[in-house]
């Protein structure tokens, strides 16, 4: 099962918001109107039109988390903190831009759009909330753009998405016999597809649009169960519990606008803001069996999300960089939840980029970010408990590097 831990999520969280892919920039800017390389295939692919002969990019992040779930004992119940795990997850990346003529180009991208999770353990006081949770998207998304005139391209795209989700719960057995287990592990495929616009109005500044419809994945598997208890137990052994599972997973619209400025020494700054429709991501249906239940109303809000970049060349065909990022909390304090434990997120950037003779260029990437205490109290339950707690030392480390050629 794959370990996320929350700090990781928060990092990770910050990547579907800002951009359909971890941009290989300082502090993610620059994300919709850079257009110099064959990023722009998926993060605005009407930029691909500024690319003159085939281009390529292979970008690999690592990121890695220092934040632990502290729980508060005095109002929890019984069972402590959970694990912390600070494994760093690895996120690779490909991207390709071909022009077809002066005005057609065509491109794809690999990319792990989003990832979410968390892996407490089995014996801390939420046990019966989560023991772990994971859901990753992959998605491989061919683009095409075509150059209006000398100022003005639009793009678009059509991802396939392959997202998976594994959860474990415990089961309170009421005690019958230790706790029981319930797991899930659900697959699917669908799709989503993304329009955009560039408008470069000199040959120093220019303009990008990125809008990222909303698309669901219907993704199935089958429930497991481990000492389920008398009550439990006895469902199943009628088959009056069905074990098949199927969800409706929404991945939320977007839209995204940025521009990029040269000054006069070849510095050059970038601005991005995008607006989320957070509100609708998560489940919208579950299907157990043959019942199907409707789920209207999330708990999260839709928010905004912003970057700023500089960048300034050195000699010896080296480029520096630094930046700033900050996205709003997706979800009330009040309405937190274990299996998603999100804040607030800003952060700061610096990176150096190596252009070599043959044209080819290196990337390395450092960012560190702030992704909030998201403090979370289920509130009383007589089967779950109580859990109250926060996150001590929420900070996160992200080092990318991508080779253009």
């Amino acid at each position: 099962m794959l370990r996320l831990c929350p700090a990781a999520t928060g990092i990770m969280v910050a990547s579907l918001l800002v951009s359909p892919a971890m941009a290989g920039s300082a502090a993610f800017s620059g994300i919709s109107a850079s257009a110099n390389s064959a990023e722009t295939a998926s993060n605005n692919p009407a930029g691909m039109t500024r690319l003159k002969v085939p281009a390529s990019s292979v970008n690999l992040s690592l990121v890695n988390g220092f934040g632990e779930f502290k729980v508060d004992q005095g109002q929890s119940s019984s069972g402590g903190n959970p694990d912390n795990e600070f494994s760093p997850i690895l996120i690779p990346q490909a991207y390709y831009v071909h022009p077809l003529n002066e005005q057609l180009t065509a491109g794809i991208s690999l990319t792990v759009p989003s990832g979410f999770g968390s892996d407490y353990g089995s014996d801390w006081a939420g046990r019966y909330y989560t023991d772990s949770y994971s859901l990753v998207y992959v998605a491989i998304t061919p683009a095409a753009a075509w150059r209006i005139n000398e100022q003005w391209s639009v793009g678009a795209s059509l991802g396939i998405n392959y997202t998976s989700s594994k959860s474990e719960v415990a089961l309170n057995t009421l005690g019958a016999r230790p706790d029981g287990q319930l797991s899930a592990e659900l697959d699917g495929i669908g799709s989503s597809f993304g329009i955009s616009a560039l408008w470069e109005m000199s040959e120093r500044t220019r303009f990008g649009l990125v809008y990222s419809a909303e698309s669901t994945t219907e993704i199935d598997g089958d429930l497991k169960f481990r000492n389920p208890g008398p009550v439990i137990g006895g469902l199943l052994d009628r088959g009056l519990l069905p074990r098949d599972l199927e969800v409706e997973q929404v991945m939320p619209q977007r839209i995204i606008g940025g521009v990029y400025h040269q000054l006069d020494d070849s510095a050059f700054i970038t601005v991005d803001l995008a607006w989320i429709e957070f509100s609708e991501f998560g489940v919208s249906s579950v299907s157990l069996g043959d019942a199907r239940i409707e789920i209207e109303d999330g708990n999260f809000n839709n928010i905004w999300a912003g970057t700023i970049g500089y960048g300034f060349p050195v000699s010896n065909g080296r480029q520096y960089s630094i930046g700033a990022f900050y996205l709003q909390k997706p979800v009330d304090d009040d309405k937190r939840t274990l299996a998603l434990p999100l804040d607030r997120i800003w952060g700061v950037g610096a990176g150096v980029s190596f252009l070599r003779a043959n044209g080819h260029s290196l990337d390395v990437n450092l960012n560190l970010a702030d992704y909030g205490k998201a403090p979370v109290d289920t509130g009383r339950s007589l089967l779950r408990g109580r859990v109250v707690g926060e996150t001590d030392n929420p900070y996160a480390v992200v080092i990318n590097t991508a080779y253009h050629f």
